[in-house]
Parts: C-alpha cells; sequence; structure tokens
C-alpha cells in the first residue's frame, strides 16, 4: 500500500481546468491544463475583507456529526478568534441531511434562516432556483480582494465546482466530497489465493464466495454465514452496481422521462439477488460494517471516504493488522465506477455586508489551512487539492490514504435531478426485495417497471 508523497501532485495536475480569463468562475474539463501547477505551492489563507459596521453574528448550519463535527467547531473557535472584522459565527450541527432539510424548510417558514448552509448540493439548487432563497456567488468569488484565484481555481475537480452552477451562475462552493467505493482486506484475499483486486463483476463473486466458503468450513462456528460482501442497499450501492453493468442512467433533464427497466439494470439486479441467495453476501445485525471486517467476516463492503478514520478506530481496537484497500466498483466493460455525494456552502440572501462577510467564512473554509486541519483529523477528501506541503507529515504517515486521492479523476456526483430523493428510497427498496429469498429472476423486470412507473408518475403530477 506504500505510495510516495509525489502523487498528491500528480493528481492535482490531473484535476487542474483551465478557467477563461477574467469571466465567471464555471470550470472547464479539459484533458490537460494550460499551466501546470508550481509543485507544493502554499496558497495564502484568505483574510476577511475589512468593513466599517459593527460586529456582526452569523448563524452556520451543517449535517455533520462526530468528528467532523467537533473540527468544523474547532474551525469555527479559531476563525471567531481571528478574524478582522470581528465576526462571532455560531455553528449548528443538525446531524443529519434529512433533519437539516427538514430544519431549513421550517426557517425559511418563520423566516428565521441562517446566514450559512452547508447542505447536498441538489437541496442547495432547489433553495436557489425554485425559492429564491441563496445569494449568488459570482460577485464575491470574482473579486481581486477576497475572491477566488484562477490558480485556487484549478485546485478543485471541475466535475464539482461545475455543479452548484445553473444558467451560468453560481449559487453555492463545493464543502465536502464523500467518494463511494468497496473497502477490500488484501491479506486475507492473498491467503484465499488471490493476488489482484476484482476488476469485473465475475471476480468479485469469485472472491466474496471464496471467502463465505473458507469462514463456513473453518474451525470457528461464529462466522458461519458471512466472509464474503456485507450486502448493501444504500440507494448509492445499488446505482453503483446498476452502473458495473452498464445501466443506471440518469437522464439530466428530467422531462426526457426515466428508464428503468432495461436489460443492463436487469443483470445488475440479477447479480445481486445471485449473490445474495449464494450466501456469498450477508446481512450483519450490526449496522456498522467495521468490526466485521476488521474480524475477517467480511472480505468486502461498501462505504465511502468518511468511513475510512472509523475503519483505522476499529482496526486498532480489535487489533486488525490486515492490511486493506478501497477499490472501485469493477465496472464490467474495463470501467471502474465511483460515485460521489457532494455537500455545499451556500448563503441565504440577507444584505451586501452580511453576505459578503458569510462569503469571506466560507472562503477560508475552504482555504488550504482548513482543509488541512480537515484532513489530518477525519481523512477526508479535501476540496482544495493544493495541499501537499501542509500534508507531508500526515502523507507520511497515512501513505494508503493517497489512494483515496487516485479516485477523484474517476469519481462524478451522484444524479443531479429532480426526483432523485424519490429515486433514492425506490433503489433502496428494489435492494431490500432482492434480499428476499421468495423473489425470482423472474420478478426483476416487474420490479425494475414498478420504480420507472412510480418516477415518471411522479414526474408528471410535478409539471402538471
Amino acid at each position: 500500500m506504500k505510495k510516495k508523497i509525489p502523487l498528491i501532485l500528480i493528481i492535482i495536475v490531473m484535476l487542474a481546468a483551465c478557467t477563461a480569463n477574467g469571466g465567471t468562475m464555471v470550470a472547464t474539463e479539459t484533458s490537460a491544463p494550460a499551466t501546470l501547477l508550481p509543485t507544493a505551492t502554499n496558497q495564502p489563507t484568505p483574510t476577511p475583507t475589512r468593513n466599517t459596521s459593527s460586529p456582526q453574528t452569523l448563524i452556520f448550519w451543517h449535517p455533520w456529526t462526530g468528528t467532523k463535527a467537533a473540527s468544523i467547531t474547532a474551525l469555527v473557535e479559531e476563525y471567531n478568534a481571528s478574524n478582522p472584522d470581528g465576526v462571532t459565527v455560531q455553528v449548528v450541527s443538525a446531524g443529519d441531511d434529512d433533519y437539516l432539510i427538514s430544519k431549513v424548510e421550517d426557517a425559511i417558514t418563520n423566516d428565521n434562516v441562517p446566514d450559512v448552509l452547508a447542505a447536498p448540493s441538489l437541496y442547495l439548487r432547489s433553495l436557489y432556483a425554485d425559492e429564491g432563497a441563496l445569494a449568488e456567488l459570482d460577485t464575491f468569488i470574482n473579486d481581486a480582494e477576497s475572491g477566488i484565484s484562477v490558480e485556487e481555481q484549478k485546485t478543485i475537480p471541475a466535475v464539482f465546482l461545475n455543479l452548484d452552477v445553473l444558467d451560468g451562475v453560481r449559487y453555492a462552493f463545493p464543502a465536502d466530497y464523500e467518494l463511494h467505493f468497496l473497502f477490500y482486506n488484501q491479506t486475507w484475499a492473498k491467503e484465499l489465493g488471490f493476488e489482484n483486486a476484482p476488476t469485473t463483476s465475475e471476480q468479485f463473486l469469485n472472491q466474496a464466495c471464496a471467502a463465505a466458503s473458507y469462514n463456513a468450513s473453518d474451525a470457528d462456528d461464529d462466522n458461519n454465514g458471512t466472509g464474503g460482501w456485507i450486502y448493501n442497499t444504500n440507494a448509492v450501492t445499488i446505482l453503483s452496481w446498476m452502473q458495473v453493468f452498464g445501466g443506471g442512467e440518469i437522464p439530466e433533464e428530467a422531462r426526457r422521462g426515466f428508464s428503468f427497466n432495461t436489460e443492463e439494470n436487469q443483470d445488475a439486479l440479477e447479480f445481486l439477488r445471485t449473490i445474495y441467495q449464494l450466501d456469498c453476501a450477508w446481512t450483519g445485525k450490526e449496522a456498522d460494517p467495521y468490526r466485521y471486517f476488521a474480524k475477517r467476516y467480511a472480505l468486502f463492503y461498501s462505504g465511502s471516504s468518511a468511513d475510512w478514520y472509523r475503519q483505522i478506530a476499529m482496526d486498532r481496537i480489535q487489533g486488525n493488522e490486515d492490511e486493506w484497500m478501497v477499490i472501485a466498483y469493477p465496472g464490467n466493460d474495463g470501467s471502474p465506477v465511483v460515485n460521489a455525494e457532494v455537500t455545499s456552502y451556500g448563503i441565504f440572501q440577507s444584505n451586501p455586508e452580511k453576505e459578503q462577510m458569510a462569503w469571506n467564512f466560507v472562503h477560508w473554509l475552504v482555504s488550504s489551512e482548513a482543509q488541512t486541519h480537515l484532513v489530518e483529523e477525519t481523512y477526508s477528501m479535501p476540496v482544495n487539492l493544493n495541499l501537499a506541503q501542509d500534508l507531508t507529515v500526515f502523507l507520511k504517515e497515512n501513505p494508503e490514504w493517497q489512494r483515496l486521492l487516485t479516485y477523484l479523476p474517476l469519481a462524478k456526483p451522484t444524479p443531479h435531478v429532480d426526483g432523485w430523493n424519490l429515486m433514492q428510497d425506490m433503489l433502496q427498496d428494489a435492494g431490500w426485495q432482492l434480499s428476499l429469498y421468495t423473489v425470482k429472476e423472474a420478478d426483476i423486470p416487474t420490479i425494475l417497471e414498478n420504480m420507472e412507473t412510480m418516477m415518471n408518475e411522479r414526474l408528471n403530477d410535478d409539471q402538471g
């Protein structure tokens, strides 16, 4: 798993995007940047623009919990102590995305919204396009003193930077990328006779079944029925498997309609039904996979970049010394599949002075200084990738973490379309149905047809 530290610099070059001089900040995806970034160049920490108004308070809501929430709170405290405007930020963790959205909707009704909001990118789009509640950010970003320089823009993956732009107007800014992939126990796989990680669904099935067979036949009765892949019905997991088989296509414009009942999607669902019925995938009683993975109850589990530090913590508790890695979902056409859920920062409309203060705070949160703190404390993906020099010690101590960065060029955001929330519920329900032994191969087209009908009925209702 050892990597050389300069890998992060290679990734920055791969992700750099050209931006038209003097234009609105909308990155364009190109095969190579117009100019290479200097090696490990420190970007100055943004200093909030001074103003003559009296000290003010900013309210900041976010969905994070645990170590991530604690790290954000520490950053807020640092900002409160150091910003030259005398601004005090009050931070509130909603606990999860669903409760955060409910809290925001109530706040809009009661005219008591926060100043800064970190929320799912798709939800921020609805706040801007449907509610007209968010401030446009282009003026702030293009400001010579407090904006985002062209060099800074090049350190942000274009696929994520462009996500919060509608009709040429930026209404939000990337805050966090949560990449979805598979955790894979290399040490155990090699003991089972597999030298390489699977690159196709067939190889994945073979390795999962080999692990399940081993646990079923060893001297430990407690691990019977385990060993392969921990069955996972998360919507992004089901979507990823559809994409493995060439399906999972979601139209960018909802009015085109949804077509779920395709041969590719049928193949994906049949694969999931098969791996479960062969007992090469299993469902545990514990909600989290970390202990199972550490104790070799699973060769694979579906997770995200947010699970990295949690798995490390559990390994320490369990004394697990196996080497593991993260791998992309093994696309059958040779294309690895990596989906990413994106959280972004939005600023609610208020007055120009307060919006500027809110932007100064957001800009500081995505600075190299703040991002370095978050990476070191939470192992999260940095928004700003020009961190090589700041992360020298961290990378030396965690060389395997760099593998996460190698997946950024492959990652694509989860569908940014109306109806995705409903679609997630249906994908999860489909995954659950496939785990029922009463469901047969012949039932799969009906499952997909029902999903298609429900989505298009919802679409017609919304457009009507």
